[in-house]
C-alpha cells in the first residue's frame, strides 16, 4: 500500500513538472512573439537615437528574461530526468 502511495505521489510530482515545462515553453513563445516587433525596429533606419536607446534597453531586458526562463527550464528538465531516467529520450 505504501509503495502505491509513493508511486502515485511520484507520478503527481512528475506531472506537475511536465506541466511546468510546458508552461515555460508557452511563456517563452508568447514573450518572443511580443518582443520581436520592437526588436525588429532596432534594425530599422527610421528610428532616432533616443528610440534606439530605449529599444536597446528592451533588447537587454528581453535577453535577461529569456535567459532566466531558459535556466528555469534547465532546472525543470533536470528534475524530470531525476524522476524518470527515460525522460531525456523523450526530448
Amino acid at each position: 500500500m505504501k509503495n502505491m502511495q509513493n508511486s502515485a505521489m511520484s507520478d503527481l510530482i512528475y506531472q506537475f513538472f511536465l506541466y511546468k515545462l510546458n508552461s515555460l515553453n508557452s511563456i517563452l513563445e508568447v514573450y518572443k512573439e511580443r518582443t520581436n516587433p520592437a526588436l525588429q525596429l532596432l534594425r530599422s533606419h527610421h528610428v532616432n537615437r533616443e528610440q534606439k536607446h530605449y529599444l536597446l534597453l528592451l533588447f537587454r531586458q528581453a535577453q535577461e528574461v529569456e535567459r532566466n526562463i531558459f535556466l528555469e527550464k534547465q532546472l525543470v528538465i533536470h528534475i524530470l530526468m531525476d524522476l524518470n531516467p527515460n525522460f531525456h529520450d523523450m526530448l
